[in-house]
C-alpha cells in the first residue's frame, strides 16, 4: 500500500517548529519527572498505593504462570488469582482479576516462564519495536512519527504493562497488509479477539470490504489457536471465560471505579440517565459507527481511510474499554497527519486524542468525557474520508 504524504507548508513554519520542540520537551520532561517518581518509591516491586510494579502487566505475568504450572483455570477463580498475585507481590493492596479469554492466556505463557521484570522487558520492548515500524510505515514526516512515537496513551500502556500497544498493532498491521498479505492481515485482524469488545467491527469491515481471504485466514486462525488452547490448557479455562462472560457484572468487576470506562454508556451514565436509558443511547451510536465504518469500508479500498475510520469506530462501539485501549486512536491520528493539513479545530481534536489516555488515567473526571474525544475524532476523520479527495478514490495497493 502506497502511503502519501504532504509536504509542510512554508507558512507559519518557524512558529510550528517551536511549538512542535516545545511540546516534544514538556512530554519528555513529563516522562522522565513520572519515572523518576515512580522509581523512587518502589521498594520490593511495590510502588505507590501498594500497585505492583508495571501495575497491569502483573497479572498478564501470573496468568502465564499458573497455565505453566497446569492451573490453568485457577485464573478465572477471582480469589485464587487475586491470592497468587498477592503472594508474588507481598504489600500489593489491588485486586487485579483476570478477564481474558485463554487464547490470550495461551499467548502469555513464553512470558509467565521468565522472571517478571526481564518479562515486561522483553513485552515492552517486542510490542513498541513493532509498533516504531508501523508508525514509519503509516507517516513519512519525521516531526508526526516524533509525535506518534512519544503520544501519551501509548508510554501509559508501556509504564502499566498493558496491551493497548498490542491492539494498534494487530488493528494497523493488519488494514496496511491487506492489499499485499491478505492471509497475513487476517491473522493479525483474528487476533484482535484476545480482545473481544474491540474485535467486533473487524470481520463485519471485511464482509464490506469483500476481503475474503483476509475473512476466512481470521477465522480459521481463531479456531486453530482456540483447539491449540484446548489442547495445552483444557476445557477449564473456557468454562471459567464463558462464565465471566455471561455475568457482564463479573467481568466488569476489577480495582478501578466504572467511571473510569470511556464509553458513550459512561458518559450517558455520569450524566444522569438511568442504567436501560445509557444503554439504548450507547447502542445507537455504537450503530451510527458501525454503520459508517462498513459502509466506508464498501465504498473504497483505500487503506489509510479504512484504517482511520476502522480505529475511531471502534473505540464508540465497545461497550467496556479502559483508557489505555484509547491509544487506539493513535490510528486515526496517524491517517490524519499522513494525508492533511488539518484546521485548527481539527488540530484541536486531533492533540485531545493524543493526550486523552494518559489524562482520565491519572486525572478521572467526574464526568467520562472520553467517548466524546473519540466520537469527535470520528466526525473529524469521516468529514475528510467522505470528501471528493478520498471518498471516490481507489488506491495503488
Amino acid at each position: 500500500m502506497v502511503i502519501p504524504n504532504e509536504e509542510p507548508t512554508a507558512q507559519g513554519s518557524s512558529a510550528s517548529r517551536l511549538i512542535f520542540i516545545a511540546l516534544i520537551g514538556l512530554t519528555l520532561a513529563a516522562y522522565g519527572v513520572f519515572v523518576t517518581v515512580a522509581a523512587l518509591n518502589t521498594h520490593n516491586r511495590i510502588g505507590i498505593g501498594g500497585t505492583p510494579l508495571f501495575y497491569d502487566f502483573s497479572v498478564f505475568h501470573q496468568a502465564g504462570i499458573l497455565a505453566n504450572a497446569g492451573h490453568a483455570a485457577d485464573a478465572y477463580d477471582d480469589g485464587r488469582m487475586i491470592a497468587a498475585q498477592h503472594a508474588a507481590f507481598p504489600g500489593n493492596t489491588m485486586r487485579l482479576p483476570w478477564n481474558y479469554p485463554p487464547t490470550f492466556q495461551l499467548m502469555l505463557m513464553p512470558f509467565g516462564a521468565l522472571p517478571y521484570v526481564a518479562a515486561w522487558l522483553i513485552w515492552s520492548c517486542l510490542l513498541y519495536g513493532c509498533y516504531a515500524l508501523l508508525v514509519w510505515r503509516l507517516v513519512a514526516d519525521p516531526r508526526h512519527r516524533c509525535f506518534l512515537l512519544l503520544a501519551p496513551g501509548v508510554a501509559a500502556n508501556l509504564f502499566v504493562g498493558q496491551n493497548g500497544i498490542l491492539s494498534i498493532v494487530l488493528m494497523g498491521g493488519g488494514v496496511v497488509l491487506l492489499g499485499s498479505r491478505p492471509i497475513l492481515a487476517g491473522i493479525l485482524l483474528g487476533l484482535m479477539a484476545y480482545k473481544p469488545q474491540l474485535a467486533l467491527l473487524a470481520p463485519l469491515v471485511l464482509i464490506c470490504g469483500r476481503e475474503w481471504r483476509a475473512l476466512a485466514a481470521a477465522a480459521v486462525s481463531q479456531i486453530a489457536l482456540m483447539g491449540l488452547s484446548l489442547a495445552v490448557m483444557g476445557m477449564g479455562p473456557w468454562i471459567g471465560f464463558l462464565h465471566k462472560v455471561t455475568h457482564p457484572a463479573v467481568v466488569m468487576s476489577s480495582s478501578s471505579d466504572w467511571r473510569t470506562v470511556p464509553s458513550i454508556m459512561t458518559f450517558a451514565r455520569t450524566i444522569g440517565l438511568d442504567g436501560q436509558s445509557s444503554m439504548i443511547f450507547h447502542w445507537s451510536i455504537a450503530a451510527l459507527a458501525a454503520g459508517a465504518a462498513m459502509w466506508t469500508w464498501w465504498r473504497t479500498e483505500d487503506g489509510l481511510t479504512r484504517l482511520g475510520i476502522l480505529a475511531a469506530a471502534t473505540l464508540l462501539v465497545a461497550p467496556y474499554l479502559r483508557a489505555y485501549d484509547l491509544a487506539l486512536a493513535v490510528l486515526s491520528i496517524a491517517v490524519l497527519l499522513a494525508r492533511a493539513q488539518p484546521t485548527i479545530l481539527e488540530k484541536a481534536i486531533v492533540f485531545a486524542a493524543w493526550l486523552l489516555p494518559a489524562y482520565l488515567i491519572f486525572v478521572p473526571p467526574q464526568i467520562q468525557f472520553g467517548a466524546l474525544v473519540s466520537a469527535a475524532l470520528l466526525v473529524t476523520f469521516l468529514r475528510y474520508a467522505f470528501s471528493k479527495e478520498v471518498g471516490t478514490k481507489r488506491v495503488v495497493r
